[in-house]
């Protein structure tokens, strides 16, 4: 063997040995494979020029790889690729490109690869993958098409899978070009089940079931077609049908993840949770290690009074990435209701994130409130202030709803005031201390607090509202309020919390009959107990005594512990508080769903409650929903 031949083997060895580097690690595409060349064939390999310095480059192309240097890489593999036209260094640079991200590399290498190769299926499932990708779906439908001609394997449902994410526009395109390569390739079940996925995204669930029922004709054993037929079955008028569907293709497939997923959500719907339970243990058989199934076999294990099985379910999750906060949550939650508050607390303050976290910190946080250890819930949230500057205002709240709960005024105020130090332009926590000030009657305080937030933004309709509706109610300063709704109301003219100010304003002004147009919108709007405190008084106001009683009474049955609602009936209408009898509130379901967290809507029981906000406005500066007024 020369010394050309001796120089170019060793550079062969060096870079089949850096394959490790790019194959099965490229991020954009499917990563290529090339078979080794062996020693003596050598001399049958592409004529590579020492004058062209490509040994050299693929030296240090091979050599940069092996410290990391990407681009240097990328740069010589590219470089000899032009040069060679050889398919193997153009393969090796196409993985070059794929680990550097450089999809503009990885197609123009591709199209190289076509000029050289135009039957190359790799090549085409490169382009393909890439114009999916780009949303170039034209493109990436005509490569697809080639990959079928060529009688290559390629995942052509992947595009239409992804059709659901996208806006109408595309989804029709991809419908369209679906269609077009469905007429053109009749006999490919794959691509008949893949436009039948476009279909069902656009809700053209007869035409998809067509489509559905040939590929399972033709492929009988492709559990996917039936997963895609039962939602469309399940989406359409007859749930019944659909249901009836379901439960025969689950157990035709039994290992299907998909339908026993399917399955047993609909059996959650119809309440019959230990069949669900039964659907999610077999389904365990086969995915033993899925923290998806085992905590939705633990919450249903949960619902159906399994306490111990599910406890021993949640435990299991514990080492899971997944569903870590989750198990840790619920595991909480069963201490909390078994009353082992020192285990509760410990398990809620492992959740660090999710859907549970609030929950589980104000719930931790009242507990050691509850144990007389407020010091150490109050350094808790505020090393968790200083952890998590992001979150910092809403963990100021969740102390504010801690003081509120446990009746903790001193703490109360101390949380608003110390948090609007820190952020002293944040107009949730300066309207959450005018409500405040307002539940004292400090309305010098919650004027300044109001006043403020004008300051910082005069377009504040909740601010302004807030602060009109208590002049009107509580002072004589009623041009002033009147003003001041009235410009709220420009800026927020369907609002019915605002509606309800300018009708209670007018009111106050002598103008009962324009009032009660604000304020009949108003209730129509948002059938609230103070709204129609308000109505009614007015109603009375104008002899309208039978409209104002039935109105009142309606309003009593929906809430019958409506503080501005009794206030105005001991005065004006004792004998309806009289004849109604004791009211009681609504009481909170102490054993409510647990399931519901599979419907991604679980609350929990302990959750704490913030007090109804005093003044006419929303709870929220960013809401729209009205709120209460008192």
């Amino acid at each position: 063997m020369n010394l050309l031949h001796r120089l170019f083997v060793l550079s062969v060895i060096l870079l089949l040995n850096a394959c490790a580097h790019f194959s099965g690690n490229t991020p954009s595409s499917p990563p290529l494979e090339v078979a080794p060349v062996e020693e003596e064939e050598a001399e049958e390999l592409g004529n590579f020029s020492l004058e062209q310095d490509t040994l050299y480059d693929l030296l240090v192309a091979e050599v940069a790889a092996q410290r990391n240097e990407f681009s240097v890489t990328l740069v010589n593999y590219i470089h000899q690729a032009q040069i060679t036209r050889d398919p193997a260094v153009i393969i090796r640079a196409i993985n070059a490109a794929q680990l550097a991200k450089d999809t503009t590399a990885t197609k123009e290498l591709a199209y190289l690869w076509l000029d050289t190769e135009p039957d190359s299926i790799a090549a085409h499932q490169i382009l393909a993958y890439q114009f999916s990708v780009e949303k170039n779906f034209k493109e990436a439908i005509y490569h697809i098409d080639r990959v079928i001609e060529l009688d290559g394997d390629t995942r052509i449902e992947a595009l239409a899978v992804s059709a659901q994410t996208l806006p109408e526009a595309q989804q029709l395109e991809l419908l369209e070009l679906y269609s077009q390569l469905n007429d053109k390739h009749p006999e490919k079940w794959e691509v008949r089940y893949s436009l039948a996925i476009v279909q069902r995204v656009r809700k053209m669930c007869e035409a998809a079931i067509t489509n559905l029922d040939i590929v399972i004709e033709q492929q009988p054993d492709f559990p996917q077609a039936y997963v895609v037929k039962a939602n469309c079955l399940n989406e359409g008028a007859d749930k019944e049908l659909g249901f009836e569907f379901i439960e025969a293709s689950y157990e035709r497939f039994p290992d299907s993840y998909a339908l026993g997923r399917l399955y047993a959500s609909l059996l959650i719907e119809r309440n019959d949770l230990d069949t669900a339970e039964e659907v999610f243990a077999q389904l365990l058989e086969y995915y033993p290690k899925s923290a998806s199934l085992l905590l939705s076999h633990a919450l249903v294990m949960l619902e159906n009074g399994k306490t111990e099985e599910a406890k021993a379910g949640f435990e299991a999750l514990l080492d899971s990435k997944e569903h870590r906060n989750d198990a840790s949550y619920y595991l909480g939650r069963i201490a909390d209701q078994a009353g082992d508050k020192e285990q509760a607390i410990k398990r809620y303050q492992e959740v660090n994130g999710g859907l549970h976290y609030e929950v589980a910190l104000e719930r931790s946080s009242f507990l050691l409130i509850e144990l007389d250890r407020k010091q150490e819930a109050t350094d808790r949230l505020d090393a968790l202030r200083k952890n998590n500057p992001k979150f910092a205002v809403q963990l100021w709240f969740t102390q504010y709803k801690l003081a509120l709960a446990v009746n903790d005024e001193a703490l109360a105020q101390t949380t608003l005031d110390d948090a609007i130090v820190a952020y002293p332009e944040n107009e949730q926590l300066l309207y959450a201390r005018a409500m405040h000030f307002d539940g004292k009657s400090d309305l010098p305080s919650m004027e300044k607090d109001l006043k403020t937030i004008l300051a910082i933004n005069p377009s504040n309709a909740i601010a302004m509202n807030a602060l009109g509706y208590t002049l009107a109610d509580k002072t004589d300063r009623l041009e002033e309020a009147i003003q001041l709704i009235s410009a709220a109301l420009s800026l927020k003219p369907e609002n019915p919390a605002i509606m309800d100010s300018m009708g209670w304003v007018l009111f106050r002004l002598g103008k009962s009959q324009e009032a009660l147009l604000f304020l009949a919108k108003a209730y129509e709007k948002y059938p609230d107990g103070e709204v129609a405190a308000h109505l009614g008084e007015v109603l009375l106001s104008v002899d309208q005594k039978e409209q104002a009683y039935a109105l009142w009474k309606v309003a009593l049955q929906r809430q019958p512990d409506h503080k501005i609602l009794l206030a105005t009936l001991a005065r004006l209408a004792p004998e309806l508080l009289n004849t109604t009898g004791e009211q009681g509130s609504e009481k909170t379901d102490e054993n409510a769903p647990t399931t519901d967290l599979l419907k991604a809507n679980e609350r929990t029981p302990l959750e704490l409650q913030t007090p109804a906000n005093t003044g006419n406005s929303d709870d929220s500066l960013t809401q729209e929903a009205p709120a209460t007024q008192g």
